[in-house]
């Protein structure tokens, strides 16, 4: 029965010195190849006409993905242009790929030492559930260095694991683009299966700090694995990105039965829950079905069973939001999440 769900947004991954997306696109293209720059920072210039100079210059990375989206050049796919060839795809691809070693170059630096999630891992018991909306690892590498495993999905083959739910995916996600002649080994390789299912065709590195280990997998999974993390970019569809396209429509719903188990997981969570603990998370307008889930947990209290929402959030702007998007009081438990301690809720 769970009792308790803690939510975490990007405002926990500050104390680590991670970026917020508000300056993200600046500290990414500092860290790509000078070539690579050109394209990216091109990019910028076509989707928003600002030259990327200097910090203050930097595009929301929401926004920048929102226009970089190659959907949008779908009608010239015929004519010979647009392809992937373009710098416009191009750059959609660096800043998904760029992502990936970006945030494992940050977490790296910061991810050995012990912080705020290192305490927050303590609490997660059977009756305590995380789900993380970052695309960081921060909250996996506490966990291992507590010598606990974790997975992405409910499986009664991970009983004993810490159930890590992850809506917007993650940097040590990888879709597989196709469907045959795949066997992977969990055993000897460093991959696991989301969902411990293959046909979810969504695979993860256990270890995120270390790159792919292939081990005994058949040479199928390491010819389709996608070579960019699987994210679910923030932009308003909310739809997750795999990277490549899919061989074929059960692939593509593969990934799709992945992400709706997910959000299945967490409807059930708040069901059952009596409290939510939003830890630097401020409820975005374009997390869409968030806001449903988190209205389902409001709906779903009774008069024996009352529902809270706990904040770990310094801007009483963000307790504001709560109340008025979900018409319940939001009470800011602490401001500071490495002041922050679950044992006194």
């Amino acid at each position: 029965m769970i009792d308790r769900v803690y939510i975490i947004g990007a405002g926990a991954s500050v104390p680590y010195g991670l970026p917020t997306l508000k300056t993200l696109s600046w500290e990414l293209a500092q860290s790509l190849s000078p070539a690579s720059r050109s394209v990216f920072t091109t990019a910028i210039r076509d989707c928003f006409g600002t030259n990327l100079e200097k910090p203050a210059d930097s595009p929301d990375f929401e926004e920048l993905l929102n226009r970089l989206d190659p959907g949008a050049l779908r009608y010239l796919e015929d004519s010979g242009i647009g392809g992937g060839d373009s710098d416009r795809r191009k750059a959609a691809e660096l800043a998904l790929s760029g992502l990936r070693t970006f945030f494992q170059d940050k977490c790296t630096n910061v991810g050995l030492g012990k912080g705020p999630f290192d305490v927050l891992v303590t609490a997660l018991d059977r009756t305590a559930l995380t789900v993380s909306f970052n695309w960081d690892i921060l909250l996996e590498m506490a966990l291992l260095r507590t010598g606990r495993t974790y997975c992405y999905l409910p499986s009664a083959h991970a009983q004993d694991a810490v159930v890590l739910l992850k809506p917007h995916g993650s940097i040590n996600w990888y879709a597989l683009l196709d469907r045959e002649g795949l066997m992977i080994s969990v055993r000897d390789s460093n991959l696991g299966v989301i969902g411990n299912d293959i046909n979810n065709y969504l695979c993860y590195v256990v270890d995120p700090l270390k790159p792919v280990n292939f081990a005994a997998c058949s040479p199928m999974v390491q010819h389709v694995l996608s070579r960019v993390p699987a994210i679910v970019p923030p932009i308003a569809s909310k739809l997750l990105s795999v990277g490549g396209v899919p061989r074929d429509g059960f692939v593509e719903a593969g990934h799709t039965r992945a992400m709706k188990a997910t959000w299945a997981a967490i409807v059930n969570a708040f069901s059952q829950a009596r409290q939510v603990v939003a830890i630097g998370y401020s409820l975005p307008g374009t997390d869409a079905a968030s806001i449903e889930a988190m209205k389902h947990f409001v709906r779903s209290g009774t008069a024996t069973n009352p529902k809270r929402i706990l904040l770990v959030e310094p801007n009483p702007a963000v307790q504001d939001r709560y109340q008025s998007v979900l018409g319940i009081d939001a009470k800011i438990v602490c401001s500071d999440f490495r002041d922050f301690d679950p044992s006194r809720l």
